[in-house]
């Protein structure tokens, strides 16, 4: 804590910025007859998440109006959030209707206290919803891959999602082919986010550095920086994009 000897506290000035920043933070506001409040804390997006007061005067609801679910239909993944809504829910004692996320019979002096566990619970509910969809996309991703390289180098050539010991460590690779050669191949998906690249080429170059590596290739999903490609063609054997030809992969025998 700053010490009161080296800082002489102006508390009137301090109190009229907490409450311009307080005012900033949160937004009381009326849209028709919906009282509305908007809150400091955001959905992985970025958006706001706003609460609906209701009721009164001695009991009220404090309701996220669906905005949850309305983010989660935006990425595809209403399933996944209504699932991940339920948990939520039981977890911080609301109530979830398939729609709406929401604290009912809240006296007055516990709204405040409402509408943050309401808001927290919408945020928590988008991000694991955001995880879990990702989840969804990995395997997509991963079966895609599969699939194409079955029909490359045959389906009994292929195994999908597999672990291989590198020099320092086991590592999970998207697919392993046996290669017309006889010698394996390891698969890896990357796409162009800092932690995937840096991933891919730490297994990729821990597997390297084995006794008899096996071949090595690289899956580009997206848009990657010249440094972000020559980083990963220095552990790999080769770097593939995924909308290369079947031709080119071929190459990889």
């Amino acid at each position: 804590m700053v010490s009161h000897s080296i800082l002489k506290n102006d508390i009137e000035s301090q109190l009229r910025l907490a409450e311009d920043v307080a005012r900033c933070l949160a937004e009381a506001s009326i849209n028709g007859t919906d009282v509305l409040i908007r809150t400091p804390i955001s959905f992985p997006s970025g958006r706001m998440v706003g609460v609906q007061l209701l009721g009164g005067p001695a009991l009220f609801t404090i309701t996220d109006s669906g905005a949850t679910m309305r983010e989660a239909e935006m990425l595809g993944a209403s399933d996944i959030c209504r699932r991940e809504a339920r948990k939520v829910a039981e977890e911080y004692d609301l109530r979830f209707n398939e729609w709406e996320l929401f604290e009912a019979d809240a006296p007055p002096d516990r709204l405040v206290g409402a509408a943050v566990i309401v808001a927290n619970a919408a945020a928590l509910t988008m991000i694991r919803t955001s995880d879990r969809f990702a989840e969804r996309f990995d395997l997509r991703r991963r079966e895609a891959l599969a699939t194409r390289l079955q029909r490359i180098f045959g389906e009994k050539k292929v195994r999908e999602n597999v672990e291989v010991t590198g020099a320092a460590k086991r590592w999970n690779f998207d697919a392993q082919v046996t290669l017309p050669s006889g010698r394996d191949g390891l698969f890896s998906i990357v796409i162009p986010k800092p932690v995937s690249v840096i991933f891919a080429y730490s297994k990729m170059d821990d597997v390297s550095r084995t006794d008899d590596p096996p071949f090595l290739g690289a899956v580009l999903e997206g848009k990657f920086t010249p440094d972000d490609k020559a980083l990963l063609k220095r552990a790999a054997r080769r770097v593939f994009d995924a909308s290369d030809s079947d031709d080119v992969f071929r190459l990889a025998a």
